[in-house]
């Protein structure tokens, strides 16, 4: 504290890998924070701020962006003029790089302020009023290196029902089930080595479930379908069982080993991800008897957070804290960041229209179909746009989640088949965001390496794309202004790329690994 006493904060375990800190300061002046792990400093600890009375009269500003920061993501602090009198607000920031600083007025007295530092080091955010500096001011801010990596996989174990039922075609069968509660799911509908007509689904509730089986929107003989569901198949993470060393400590480019018993845990799926210092390449096999073998590679030494989750819960011990040693590699990472507006609701007889672009192939070897929710196909009709971009145009019939299916040469184009919701959206989020093409899994030096990204399903939300790998890449960004968009990156040498792609900060599904090699 200014006065030179040390005080303690209170620290709070968030049980999901992180902890915060809560301090109520009881002086006025320059406070000084160190944050250890293991007796060593964290990364930009200690942390500096200043604390001022709000109520003073005074312009004070407060916030983690005049404290600390992450190159290459906003800092943002606030600034309150409240009952400061009439003067006007300027504001600089001084540091190892030029950073692009913008404002808001709040209409309440605040101003949110964000800046983007794109080199780590010291940096001075000055705040003026009036021409004078305000308390405080200039702020030193610590910006440290690129934030933390995700790595993450899902794997999923489910419960196999006959139907006691023969069907000789089971191409247009459409299956879901719904639990006690209420819940309807999709499930697989598949034929069993009996010559049975049976379903694939992971139990979450005890009790009668009722399974429904239609084609083109009817039901098929005997259907719905009556199951029930006990107490050992619904998924309980408690009863799974992980054991390896990897859950204390790992090195970098190597494999890390670990096991996971979910023999006795019932149905369930499974989640991991891991989150550190850099990506970590995950690899898991199924022992097929009820254990699965899982590793990770990292590539930078420091602290790693695993999370393990079974039927959406963590297993007793997750997260897990590991310290992974050994040496580190140079990577560049070039990442950009654009908002997505939400687009109109469409509405029943309205003229919809889906857009990908697919270089060096024809017009003619490309069909779509489209699949109500009632389980009717018909086919679609595809224009051609531009050079090699195309649209799938239908008018629907009916509300709800169709499924839009382009095929080239009879096979699945990159992202097909694709949702597309009549009527108002029913889910958003990261998870909905559909991205395919070449470009997330091979690539040219020197060449534009393209893929698409969907966002129609996901709503209104903010969309990150970065590529990780031995060289900068040059990335260029399209909006086709239809909740989809356009994406191609140039790279200077060849090797091993990662593409990531976040919405709202959070990963989607299917994020690329692409392989780079020098053209022919």
């Amino acid at each position: 504290m200014p006065s030179g006493v040390i005080d303690r904060p209170t620290i709070v375990d968030n049980h999901d890998g992180t902890v915060s800190i809560r301090y109520e300061p009881r002086e006025e002046g320059l406070h000084e924070l160190h944050v250890k792990f293991n007796q060593e400093q964290v990364q930009g600890s200690p942390f500096r701020f200043h604390v001022d009375m709000l109520s003073s009269g005074y312009v004070t500003a407060y916030g983690p962006g005049l404290v600390h920061g992450v190159c290459g993501e906003p800092c943002n602090f606030t600034v309150t003029t409240k009952d400061a009198g009439a003067g006007g607000l300027s504001l600089s920031v001084e540091g190892p790089s030029k950073a692009e600083i913008g404002c808001t007025d709040n209409k309440d007295g605040t101003v949110s302020v964000s800046y983007l530092p794109t080199a780590p080091g010291e940096y001075k955010v000055g705040v003026k009023f009036a021409d004078k500096h305000i308390k405080g001011s200039p702020f030193t801010t610590k910006v440290t290196g690129e934030g933390r990596k995700r790595s993450q996989i899902s794997v999923g174990s489910s419960s196999e029902v006959s139907l006691k039922v023969k069907e000789a075609d089971i191409r247009n069968l459409n299956a879901s089930i719904h639990a006690p509660s209420g819940l309807e799911e999709p499930c697989f509908v598949k034929k069993l080595p009996n010559g049975h007509l049976g379903i694939s689904f992971t139990p979450r509730e005890t009790g009668e479930h009722s399974v429904s089986v239609k084609r083109q929107g009817k039901h098929i003989a005997n259907s719905p379908f009556k199951i029930q569901v006990g107490d050992k198949e619904v998924g309980d993470s408690k009863k799974v069982k992980v054991s390896g060393s990897a859950l204390r400590d790992g090195k970098t480019h190597v494999d890390n080993s670990f096991t996971i018993d979910t023999r006795n845990a019932g149905y369930g799926g499974l989640s991991l991800s891991i989150e550190g210092p850099s990506k970590a390449d995950i690899q898991c096999k199924d022992n097929s008897d009820g254990t699965l073998s899982v590793s990770y590679k990292p590539t930078e030494p420091g602290y790693y957070i695993i999370n393990l989750k079974f039927a959406d819960h963590h297993v007793d011990g997750s997260p897990y804290t590991v310290k992974v040693s050994g040496e580190g590699s140079n990577r560049q990472t070039e990442r950009i960041k654009k908002d997505r507006e939400a687009v109109p609701i469409t509405e029943v007889g309205s003229n919809c229209r889906l857009t990908f672009k697919l270089p060096g192939v024809s017009p003619f070897d490309l069909t779509a179909c489209v699949s109500s929710p009632s389980g009717i196909t018909d086919d679609a009709e595809i224009t051609d746009i531009e050079e090699y971009l195309y649209a799938v145009n239908f008018v629907p019939k009916e509300l709800g989640v169709h499924t839009v299916s382009v095929r080239y040469k009879d096979v699945h184009i990159p992202g097909s088949p694709f949702q597309f919701t009549v009527g108002p959206l029913r889910d958003f989020g990261a998870h909905k965001v559909h991205a395919g093409g070449s470009g997330l899994e091979r690539g040219e030096v020197n060449q534009p390496n393209e893929f698409n990204i969907w966002t129609r399903e996901a709503g209104a939300g903010s969309l990150s794309i970065s590529v990780e790998g031995p060289s900068k890449a040059e990335i260029d960004f399209k909006d086709r202004k239809d909740g989809s968009c356009h994406v191609s990156y140039v790279l200077t040498e060849p090797g091993e790329y990662r593409v990531g792609i976040k919405f709202n900060d959070q990963h989607i599904p299917e994020i690329g690994r692409a392989s780079c090699r020098e053209r022919v």
